[in-house]
């Protein structure tokens, strides 16, 4: 599991891009580029060199495997889901997890060196609690469904990270349609009953993504 770290300066940097509109996630085009903005114009992102991922290297750059990351805030209701699975995962042999608030500069920090990178969290769209979600980063999420109750919508910071080069080869989004987002409430039952079909989705994909990487 992540340990708790503190940021450092370019993170602060970053993080303080965020600092506005920070429980909404579905963002107008205009505070979209905003941010984009702000996090290229910080030196740590001038200086960061642009991934070219249209070319596949002749070998792994990293090779650190598989990572399952959950995202959201286990004291606001079923903004903990992502969190929850992740507990669900965390003993499979050969997968990393992690467990995060979504915050972009931390994403990029633990995703890094990893793919394939799978994020859970609760997704609003308006369909029934207990909906599971499935999208493929590759491409740019959705913007009309509601990313997080917590900081900057996990679109955002996808499309953030996007633009910094720093997205994984294979980043794919779980989300799980939310019932109740209070603050002090626990899992609901309609999202505590779908915990381990969420489990065996992500197990399908990395079985597909990640073949022999588990074992």
């Amino acid at each position: 599991m992540a340990r708790p770290f503190g940021q450092n300066p370019q993170q602060q940097r970053l993080s303080a891009a965020f600092a506005t509109d920070a429980l909404q996630s579905d963002l107008s085009d205009e505070r979209r580029e905003a941010i984009v903005q702000a996090a290229r114009n910080t030196p740590g992102a001038r200086k960061r060199p642009q991934k070219v991922l249209a070319t596949v290297p002749a070998m792994p750059i990293t090779g650190k495997g598989p990572l399952v990351i959950g995202i959201g805030n286990p004291w606001r209701g079923d903004d903990g889901i992502g969190h929850a699975v992740v507990d669900a995962l965390a003993d499979t042999p050969g997968l990393a997890t992690a467990k995060s608030q979504g915050e972009p500069a931390e994403l990029m920090e633990l995703w890094q060196g990893h793919d394939p990178v799978i994020l859970v969290d609760a997704i609003v769209t308006g369909a029934a609690p207990g909906t599971l979600h499935r999208l493929d980063a590759r491409e740019p999420l959705p913007r009309g469904a509601r990313y997080s109750s917590h900081g900057i919508g996990l679109a955002e910071a996808v499309e953030l990270a996007r633009s910094l080069g720093e997205l994984p080869d294979t980043l794919i989004v779980h989300g799980i349609e939310p019932a109740r987002l209070e603050d002090g409430a626990g899992l609901s039952p309609a999202i505590r009953a779908v915990i381990g079909q969420a489990v065996t989705r992500i197990q399908d994909d990395l079985a597909v993504v990640a073949p022999g990487s588990m074992s």
